[in-house]
């Protein structure tokens, strides 16, 4: 009941067992709080004493999870962010790469959690069949008004959507959106044609950032951030809804890195000024910081404690 009252909804949160291996039994790592948007409540984050994964328990029943997904979640600019532009040609990169060892004339596509779109658009340009599920309202009305994509509106579990149609499915950073990541992936299983490919990406709770940071790792993003992997509980969970990891790698991003620091600095920042860092100032400071920290990023992945994983797995033949 007291974990309740911190939430601020005593009838709003529920407490799962493991999402991964089913136990009851989890220690308390730290409280968590939402760093990003600045919603009141505090959020534990544990890790289950039998598997290792490490999830919000007690979290937002899925009625009360939408409130910590404003329209300002979604990024809606005109013109896309250079680094939104890197992440979505990244991820079209790595399926250009897949699909040489493949002989696929059109492959056709789901990017679930596919926001504004973009990843669809340069992926329907690159000749890939294409559509998405996304849960904003608005960012679907976007993709559809500027890109004119199939996005379903809804989520993975309510999309109508035939079995073994889908060569590819993309899940980037979505994952640990889910409040049932394995009954997703089964999901996801059910829609890939044997031999498909399922590219996804996660925050890695076993990284170097995630040691350092602790309950102020940007990359919890309490309580959006209902579970958090590391490459065997990521790998264990593929296993669970019988899909095959070829390769977990770990990203030599730098976003969990920079944010975390920025999040600390601009903090700081506000309570001295006592007036918000206008956007000009944020993103300068954020630019330096990415360029500091592409080495130091890069390194922790080459020894495996990358702030991210890439998981690419196959559904069996």
């Amino acid at each position: 009941m007291v974990v309740e009252e911190r939430m601020g909804q005593a009838a709003s949160v529920e407490s799962p067992d493991c999402l991964l291996c089913g136990s009851s039994s989890a220690r308390t790592l730290f409280i968590a709080r939402d760093r990003l948007l600045g919603r009141p409540g505090e959020f534990p984050v544990v890790r289950c004493t039998s598997c290792g994964l490490v999830f919000l328990r007690p979290r937002p029943s899925p009625s009360a999870l939408g409130s910590f997904y404003p329209d300002t979640y979604y990024p809606l600019d005109q013109q896309p962010s250079r680094e939104a532009f890197a992440v979505a040609e990244g991820l079209l990169a790595r399926i250009t790469e897949w699909r040489r060892g493949q002989r696929l004339e059109t492959p056709s596509i789901l990017d679930i959690g596919c926001g504004t779109g973009l990843f669809l658009h340069l992926a329907h340009e690159a000749g890939l069949r294409v559509r998405g599920i996304e849960l904003s309202e608005s960012a679907v009305a976007y993709a559809r008004a500027n890109y004119g994509l199939d996005v379903h509106h809804g989520t993975l579990e309510n999309a109508d959507l035939p079995e073994e149609s889908f060569d590819i499915i993309t899940m980037w950073h979505v994952l640990e959106h889910l409040p049932s990541p394995v009954e997703a992936l089964r999901r996801v299983a059910r829609l890939l044609r044997p031999g498909g490919l399922l590219l996804l990406g996660v925050p890695n709770i076993g990284s170097i950032e995630a040691r350092i940071f602790g309950r102020r790792w940007f990359s919890l993003d309490a309580p959006r951030h209902l579970s958090h992997f590391t490459p065997r509980t990521l790998a264990a969970a593929l296993i669970a809804a019988g899909l095959i990891p070829r390769r977990i790698i770990h990203s030599p991003g730098t976003a969990g890195l920079v944010y975390s620091v920025m999040g600390d600095l601009t903090g700081v920042m506000l309570k001295l000024r006592g007036r918000p860092l206008s956007d000009s100032t944020y993103h300068r400071a954020a630019n330096v910081l990415h360029r500091v920290a592409r080495p130091l990023c890069a390194g922790a992945a080459r020894i495996g404690r990358g702030g991210a994983l890439e998981a690419y797995a196959i559904k069996p033949e």
